[in-house]
This record gives structure tokens, C-alpha cells and sequence, in this order.
């Protein structure tokens, strides 16, 4: 018995992988409000959030690689309160509540 074809076949769109860069995000819906997030209004580019790539918004560094993040991508350890990136930290969520935990405080925990 042969397979039975789409029923879609001619209105179903193509499923291809697409690449979104900054490019196509500043080109977007929201593309004026990316583009301030990311730059400053003198048109230089201002300091990244290792984590989001947005505009970092205070001092926060990543206390393990000392990476500069926003406030939204700040994370405090659970166990010695130290801050962790996104890269640098590990969320554990064995438990009823999400705990972050930095590097150092992970390898005692596993």
C-alpha cells in the first residue's frame, strides 16, 4: 500500500531554519526600542550584557568570569551570595523554588 501524500501540501509554508542576528532584530517590530537598548543616543555602541546582549544598565559583574550584566540577567548564589552570569552560574530546580548557584557552590552541591 503506498504512503498517502500531504493533505497540505500546496497551502502548507516552507519549515526552513532561519538566522536571527542583529540585523533582523533592529528591522523588526520592536526594532527601534532593540536598537536604544543596544545603543546610545550619541550613536556609539555602549557596554553588552554577556548574557541577553542588551545595554547593561548598572555595575553588576559576573563574580567568576567578571562579565558585565544587566540587571534582569543578574543572578545571586544561593549558597554564598556571590553573583553568576548565565554562563558562569547553574539553576537548580530539584526543589519547589529555583535556586542559582555559582560554580563553587554547584561542585558541593552535586
Amino acid at each position: 500500500m503506498p504512503k498517502r501524500g500531504c493533505p497540505f501540501a500546496a497551502a502548507a509554508p516552507l519549515q526552513l531554519k532561519v538566522r536571527v542576528g542583529q540585523k533582523e532584530l533592529s528591522r523588526g517590530v520592536c526594532g527601534e526600542r532593540y536598537s536604544r537598548e543596544i545603543f546610545d543616543p550619541s550613536g556609539a555602541a555602549s557596554v553588552a550584557c554577556s548574557s541577553c546582549v542588551r545595554a547593561v544598565d548598572g555595575k553588576a559583574v559576573c563574580g567568576q568570569c567578571e562579565r558585565a550584566l544587566c540587571r534582569r540577567c543578574v543572578r545571586a548564589c544561593w549558597g554564598c551570595g556571590a553573583v553568576a552570569c548565565a554562563l558562569c552560574g547553574l539553576v537548580d530546580c530539584s526543589d519547589i523554588y529555583e535556586k542559582a548557584l555559582c560554580t563553587s557552590c554547584a561542585m558541593f552541591e552535586a
